[in-house]
Formats: structure tokens, sequence, C-alpha cells
């Protein structure tokens, strides 16, 4: 019985796995670490720095995941349905990561009047 091989994926591909499940992480540990800090009663300078952060991080997610659908849009054009959860993935990605863009920057300027 002969074992099959995987389906070989381009680099570009699996860089852009990598790249969106980074900032996906960053943006989820810098709400964990925005929360920590106000029950702790840290300083303001902190929260707004993870705040910064947090909505950078979330652009940058929101980027990788639009180009991580364009990416995976091209590898289906052989009519193949097997990238549809992937473009799912990503999709839910984009959301996330504009969800965390637009919470960090409002809370940022509903607190000192300014945004990025």
């Amino acid at each position: 019985m002969k074992i099959a091989r995987p389906v070989k994926k381009p680099i570009v591909i699996i860089l852009m796995k990598r790249v969106s499940f980074f900032f996906f992480a960053m943006c989820l540990l810098l709400l964990l670490l925005y929360v920590l800090s106000n029950t702790q009663n840290l300083m303001d300078k902190t929260g707004r720095m993870t705040l910064s952060l947090m909505a950078t991080a979330g652009i940058c997610l929101a980027f990788s995941s639009v180009i991580g659908i364009i990416c995976t849009l091209l590898m289906s054009v052989s009519g193949k349905f097997r990238y549809i959860g992937g473009i799912a993935t990503y999709a839910l990605l984009l959301l996330f990561g504009v969800m965390a863009a637009v919470f960090s920057s409002s809370i940022l300027i509903l607190a000192d009047g300014y945004g990025l």
C-alpha cells in the first residue's frame, strides 16, 4: 500500500498563513495585556501604548488576511473547492482584525481625544 503524499502548497500560501497567525496571536495577546493592565490599575501610558500596538496589529492582520484571500482565490482558480475553508478563515481573521483596530482606536479617541 502506497502512502499518498500531501499536496505541495506554494511558499507564498504557507507564509501568509504564518503571518496571519502571528498577527492574530499578537492581537489576542495585546487584548489580554490591556484587560490585565486595567484590572491591575497600571499607568495610563502603558494602556495607551498597548492600544496603539493593538490597532497597528489589527490593521496588519486585516491587510495580511486580504492578501491571503487573494492568494487563496488565485489558487482556487483550478475549480477545486478545497480552498473554501481557507477563504472563510481569512474572512474571519479580516473581521477580527478590523474589529480590533476599531475597538482600540475608539478607546484611544474617547480617552484622549486623539487616535493613531
